[in-house]
């Protein structure tokens, strides 16, 4: 069996399409989404109704809460000073262009769902289990893994969030996050995973694609929603609109430093 994995869509619409056109040239038998559809980008109803219009199979993001119960934040923490305040205003303006249709569909979205690829059990949520805006960082340690995969009784945990593609494969059991579509993983592009499950043997491949997309489109309606011009810097340099950094490589750095 043959799994699309992505997440992390916050609402970039030419990426996701990007995206979808990529996994569909390679094919897969299910597509799941990690969540975090809106929040940061400018196409956010358009997102949500790609995913409305396919029955995309999605879990709820700390930021699809946030704006399907119009709440005031995430519940994200940001490493910079000052850039709450970016990201409220996003959210606000994110919460003022969905009609109440679109928003239902985000409160809707579960916390987690389970997949069942012949013995093995998959279970798909957005930052960890019972804590949607919390992470599994790569420098956990792997025998935290075992205890998330048995105590939640799964062969296979995809999990978001970070926007930091991750494998971590252990006899118990395999942990996997895609990266992001719209999160700043890569700059100016995106990353999923394909995910290959024996229905006898369990898990049994994983690679990720790179998927490229519109800039001029996504910063053209970007400038005409009057976003903050901070967290389109991010997605377009590879940084996560927390704060973090994505890429190493000093030039994209150097042009943070010079603006663009």
């Amino acid at each position: 069996m043959r799994l699309a994995l992505f997440g992390d869509v916050h609402a970039n619409l030419p990426a996701m399409e990007a995206c979808w056109r990529e996994l569909s040239a390679v094919g897969f038998d299910l597509a799941i989404c990690t969540g975090d559809l809106v929040q940061y980008g400018p196409f956010p109803g358009e997102v949500v109704g790609f995913f409305r219009d396919r029955e995309i199979a999605c879990v709820q993001g700390n930021c699809d809460r946030a704006v399907g119960r119009q709440r005031s934040g995430t519940g994200d923490s940001f490493r910079e000073p000052g850039w709450r305040l970016e990201a409220d205003h996003a959210l606000e303006w994110t919460a003022s262009v969905l009609g109440e249709g679109d928003r239902s569909f985000l409160r809707s979205l579960p916390e987690e769902r389970r997949f069942q690829a012949g013995r093995t059990t998959l279970l798909v949520t957005h930052g960890l289990p019972g804590r949607v805006s919390a992470g599994f960082e790569a420098d956990t340690p792997p025998d935290s893994a075992d205890v998330l995969l048995r105590s939640n009784d799964c062969q296979v945990m995809v999990l978001g969030h970070t926007h930091s593609p991750l494998l971590v494969t252990r006899e118990s059991g395999w942990i996997i996050n895609p990266g992001s579509i719209g999160g700043g993983t890569l700059p100016a592009a995106s990353t999923v995973a394909v995910l290959e499950v024996d229905e006898k043997r369990g898990p049994a491949g994983a690679y990720w694609v790179r998927a490229e997309w519109d800039v001029k489109r996504y910063t053209s309606a970007y400038r005409n929603a009057g976003l903050p011009e901070l967290f389109l810097k991010c997605i377009l340099l590879g940084r996560d609109p927390r704060g973090e950094w994505h890429t190493d490589d000093i030039r994209w750095r150097q042009r943070w430093a010079e603006h663009l």
